[in-house]
């Protein structure tokens, strides 16, 4: 399969989706934009309103919270209208499907905001967290848990597909509110629950997918800690070793050492320990090898839960970077005619992960309105930094190096961000090759794929050929690029220009 054939037309491509998440610490509100399918954020926006705080002895939602959590969602569902936001997904968890009052705070809900809320189950909510893992990554393979404010979610994932699942309330309000510490409530409350679901033992030697805001919280302060280079939570990857020295650490930390917490913020600091007790559990009782964060979970899932099984299937890397190129003003077919072009000529152990090189092709003209002398700099680090998912942190470093590669030596580029760590010597010259290939695919054409189309190079034995039409535009530069491709990948070269029915040879070694 040929990295063109990964791509396809961004399914169910239409307004913006606004979800409207009531939880039991907060509200939440986020508008997606761009497809379906790869939906991202571009308004986020929460409140803490603490619904699961504090309930009366009859279960019922404090008055205020109730009157805070209602006009919060009336501003919200405003602000989603004033957007233009057609499709409001409104959704409520433990706090309302737990409480004696939920009925009528879902009725007042819908009266006087004129939404539908849809109150989760358990199973619901612990479903619809696993599709939003699916969408980020849709190969997981093992366990995800969502730890919310009022319960935990468990889904056990095999080979893309949701398997066994369970809710659990072991929500950080509940550890909060029982009066144990971290540990103790490790062993009377956290080891009983997960005592009762044998299936998580099915993990063993394979991934905990870590989902909510608590988790990320973690992710954060542990990145901070180890001063690790892409301050990026999700797609963060830690060994089962390092992420179990990670939460001891957390776990054990005295109530007066709280506040060297400051990094994951106020509102998580006394909640940090509770949750890095129960991540612990999980990982002791799985087994799993390795723990990766993921940033998508409820919210997301509410919207991958309404595509088709063909949208499902559509890379969310490559859905996100053509919706870029769209941006900015390139077609899909654009990033297609390149990624063919350069590839016929690319030895095999140049070649490295057709996905990738599809990407780096649509994002290939993202530096076009930078400065020069910043270009690839600028692209480096804005490739680096965008919110993709279905990608990790290591394949982030060597796309974004492939089309800075485009523009300049990436040598300086590596040291200075400190990203040699995330790819082997043979990675980084995989995507100095495409840069270099995708250079000169820009100096043969100048961007413009039906003059591309007009040229090709290829590969033969120890020879690469750029076959070109008679007018050879700036002769001395494509030989020079085609020269500097030739030796990274260790070939002679040439290029042959047909002059009406005729072949003429030019520059080569």
């Amino acid at each position: 399969m040929t990295a063109a054939s990964l791509s396809a037309a961004p399914f169910g491509r239409s307004a913006s989706v606004a979800v409207i998440d009531v939880g039991s610490n907060s509200i939440r509100l986020v508008i997606y934009g761009g497809p379906k399918r790869a939906p991202l954020p571009i308004f986020d926006e929460k409140v803490a309103c603490g619904l699961g705080r504090g309930m009366d002895t009859e279960g019922r939602m404090s008055p205020r919270s109730v009157d805070m959590a209602l006009r919060t969602v009336s501003r919200f569902v405003d602000i989603a209208r004033s957007m233009r936001v057609s499709d409001i997904k409104a959704v409520a968890t433990a706090a309302v499907r737990n409480a004696a009052n939920g009925p009528d705070f879902r009725k007042t809900i819908e009266r006087e905001c004129g939404i539908s809320l849809r109150v989760l189950s358990g199973m619901e909510e612990a479903r619809l967290s696993a599709l939003g893992t699916l969408c980020a990554i849709p190969d997981a393979d093992g366990v995800m848990g969502d730890i919310g404010g009022g319960s935990l979610e468990l889904v056990e994932i095999h080979e893309g597909k949701i398997e066994n699942h369970a809710t659990l309330p072991l929500g950080t309000i509940p550890l909060l509110e029982s009066g144990l510490s971290p540990a103790k409530a490790a062993k009377k409350l956290i080891a009983p629950h997960l005592e009762e679901l044998p299936w998580l033992k099915n993990a063993k030697k394979k991934t905990f997918y870590a989902v909510g805001g608590s988790w990320r919280a973690l992710a954060k302060k542990h990145m901070e800690t180890e001063d690790y280079p892409l301050r990026i939570v999700h797609g963060y990857s830690l060994s089962s070793s390092r992420s179990l020295e990670m939460t001891r650490e957390v776990v054990d930390i005295s109530p007066g050492s709280l506040r060297s917490l400051w990094i994951i913020g106020r509102n998580r600091m006394e909640s940090a320990p509770y949750a890095a007790a129960l991540m612990k559990s999980l990982l002791e009782r799985t087994g799993v090898r390795d723990l990766v964060f993921c940033t998508y979970g409820l919210r997301e899932g509410c919207i991958y839960d309404d595509l088709l099984p063909e949208q499902r299937s559509l890379d969310p890397l490559i859905i996100m970077c053509q919706e870029i190129a769209l941006k900015m003003g390139r077609s899909i077919g654009d990033g297609e005619a390149f990624c063919r072009w350069i590839e016929l000529a690319i030895p095999d152990e140049y070649s490295g992960n057709p996905r990738l090189r599809l990407a780096a092709c649509y994002l290939s003209d993202i530096g076009i309105s930078e400065h020069p002398e910043y270009r690839a700099e600028q692209v480096f680090l804005r490739i680096l930094r965008m919110p993709f998912v279905g990608i990790t942190h290591p394949e982030r470093v060597r796309v974004a190096l492939s089309v800075a590669s485009r523009h300049a030596t990436i040598g300086d580029l590596i040291r200075r961000w400190e990203v040699s760590d995330f790819l082997s010597g043979d990675d980084i010259e995989e995507a100095r090759v495409t840069g270099l290939a995708l250079r000169l695919a820009y100096t043969v054409s100048g961007g413009v794929t039906r003059i591309l189309e007009s040229t090709r190079l290829e590969r033969t034995g120890e020879k690469l050929t750029l076959h070109m039409p008679d007018q050879i535009p700036h002769p001395e530069t494509v030989g020079r690029r085609l020269g500097a491709l030739a030796k990274a990948v260790g070939c002679d070269y040439e290029t042959i220009a047909r002059e009406q029915d005729n072949e003429t040879v030019g520059w080569g070694t």
